[in-house]
């Protein structure tokens, strides 16, 4: 899983789109809740990680100046997930991964503050092509719209998915098996807060669909994606992102039933094509910079 080559990278990166474009469509379809689905998942993903990279090579890695970027990258991944979990419940498996998709563009305004990377006009384009197809996607901007309030937790949740990134790259000099535990054992940690609110009361096929989510969509998906986004230019990484979008939707259409009006299919893709445009003008504008 762990192995260097950028062909090994690649194939990585393909079998985690697969995996994550079901995500929000089993989040949507199980009776568990989002704190249920939370404790399940990271439960299950940290022992069986610890049990691959085993404990004593774990602890012989880890020091005591990692701690708090580890504690950092858990809380941001813990973050993501409740405000994730909440919109895809709030509204639908679509709509949440449409809001967390502009994780592009937050990406790009961070490089901005942390990195001192100005946008470009791209970037902008970008931006300007979001706001137009959220107002497509969004029948009423209302706090009585569950609609809107989905979509508005799914922005925030791709704009703490988007600070993963930059944490991982800042921190690559922390092993990658520590900072792979690290996410999910103190995401864990914050989910554990939220106990009393846990439901278990379910049927079988919401346990299968909670197995689904904690190993191949947790355990496998979140482990190659950190890895992808490490090895990986951002850019590409956040390309293959957006390939999850038009896949979550068809399997939401096809398994669940959510309706898929003109206006809504319309909205996504003026969604997606911003942050598209906004990541191929960036490409351009590099390779201008080097040639």
């Amino acid at each position: 899983m762990f192995r260097e080559g950028k062909f090994t990278v690649g194939v990585e990166a393909a079998i985690t789109l697969v995996l994550m474009a079901g995500i929000p469509v089993f989040i949507k379809f199980t009776g568990a809740n989002t704190f249920t689905i939370g404790i399940f998942r990271l439960g299950i993903a940290a022992t069986l990680l610890i049990l691959v990279f085993k404990p004593a090579t774990l602890y012989s890695l880890l020091h005591k100046m990692m701690i708090i970027p580890l504690v950092l990258i858990g809380l941001f991944f813990a973050l993501h997930w409740i405000t994730y979990f909440l919109s895809i419940k709030k509204a639908t498996a679509s709509i949440g991964i449409l809001g967390m998709s502009t994780y592009g563009i937050h990406l790009i305004f961070l490089g901005w503050f942390f990195r001192d990377h100005k946008p470009a006009v791209w970037d902008f384009i970008a931006l300007a092509f979001a706001i137009w197809g959220t107002y497509y996607i969004v029948p009423e901007f209302s706090l009585s719209n569950d609609v809107a309030i989905g979509m508005a937790l799914g922005i925030f949740s791709g704009f703490c998915f988007a600070v993963l990134p930059v944490l991982h790259q800042h921190y690559k000099n922390i092993p990658e098996k520590l900072r792979i535990i690290g996410q999910l054992t103190f995401a864990l940690m914050v989910f554990l807060l939220f106990f009393p609110e846990t439901n278990w009361q379910l049927q079988t096929v919401d346990w299968w669909a909670l197995l689904y989510l904690a190993i191949p969509g947790t355990f496998i998906a979140h482990s190659l994606w950190i890895r992808v986004t490490t090895h990986l230019p951002t850019t590409v990484s956040s390309l293959i992102f957006y390939l999850i979008v038009p896949m979550t939707m068809v399997i939401s259409h096809f398994w669940l039933g959510e309706e898929m009006p003109f206006q809504k299919v319309a909205g996504a893709a003026l969604v997606v094509a911003g942050n598209v445009i906004s990541f191929v003008g960036m490409a351009h504008d590099k390779k201008k910079v080097e040639g």
